[in-house]
Parts: C-alpha cells; sequence; structure tokens
C-alpha cells in the first residue's frame, strides 16, 4: 500500500500550480484523510459535549439534539477558514487549505462550499483525492488544494 502511495504522490509537485506558476506541495491522500477522520472526530466530540451541556438546561430532547448539532455543524463547515487554513485536525498534520488561483489562505465562503457537501458525497467525494490534482468535489466548487506545510 506504501508503494502505491508513493506512486500517487511521485510528481505531486508539479501536478498543480498557481497562477505564477509555482508547483504547489499537495498534501498526499493519507495525509488529508486523516485530517478530514480528526475532523470528524472533532465535530463528534463538540456534539457530545453540547448535548450533554444542553441536556442538563432543557427537558425537552428535540431542542437539546438540535441545539447541539449546530455548533457542530459550524465547526465541521467553517473550520478550513481558521487562521493559515487549518482545521484543528489539519494544523495537527501540518497541512493547509489554500486557493489555488491566489495561494491566499482559504476563507469562510470556500470553507463553506468545500465541505457543505462532504456528508452527503461521502466516499464519492474522498475518491477524487486520488486523482493527480488531489481535489475533492468541494475543492473543485471552492477553487482550493489542499498543501503540506514546509
Amino acid at each position: 500500500m506504501d508503494k502505491n502511495l508513493a506512486e500517487l504522490t511521485a510528481g505531486a509537485k508539479a501536478s498543480l500550480s498557481n497562477a505564477n506558476n509555482k508547483p504547489f506541495n499537495l498534501a498526499t491522500p493519507r495525509r488529508r484523510y486523516v485530517g478530514q477522520f480528526l475532523d470528524i472526530l472533532i465535530a463528534w466530540a463538540i456534539f457530545i459535549v453540547c448535548l450533554n451541556i444542553v441536556n442538563l438546561l432543557y427537558d425537552e430532547k428535540n431542542i437539546a439534539s438540535l441545539l447541539s448539532i449546530l455548533p457542530a455543524f459550524i465547526y465541521f463547515v467553517f473550520s478550513d477558514a481558521l487562521p493559515k487554513g487549518q482545521s484543528l485536525g489539519k494544523r495537527v498534520l501540518n497541512i493547509s487549505v489554500i486557493d489555488s488561483t491566489n495561494s491566499h489562505y482559504c476563507t469562510l465562503t470556500q470553507s463553506f462550499l468545500r465541505n457543505i457537501l462532504t456528508p452527503i458525497l461521502g466516499t464519492i467525494d474522498a475518491i477524487f483525492i486520488l486523482s493527480k490534482k488531489r481535489q475533492r468535489l468541494g475543492d473543485m466548487m471552492a477553487k482550493t488544494v489542499v498543501i503540506k506545510n514546509d
């Protein structure tokens, strides 16, 4: 498996470049998958903590569930717009989301566009990370790439 990943990552720096023709140091599929997994765990943790807190405050379980989902959803959808284009999972792995046209860090709008369909597209979207440009459908919509920080 490592050999296959090595083959996939060979030439990654030349597979996509910004407007100045400077090649991006694209994050490996493995790093991207692990980062996504960590961010899902973080979103779940936010949900569980909020659910416990809200359950103490409200007797109505439907309201508690709804109020608990909101912070987790906000983290999941907008976390790539945190400083340096790094969600907490990406920060651990030293990768960032940047605009593929100007190399600026991911904006709130781009983070929304690249993440909003992830729960719906799931595995189909994840397969696109294996392409030469390593862009999920969300990355293509938001015009972003995920890079390894030097």
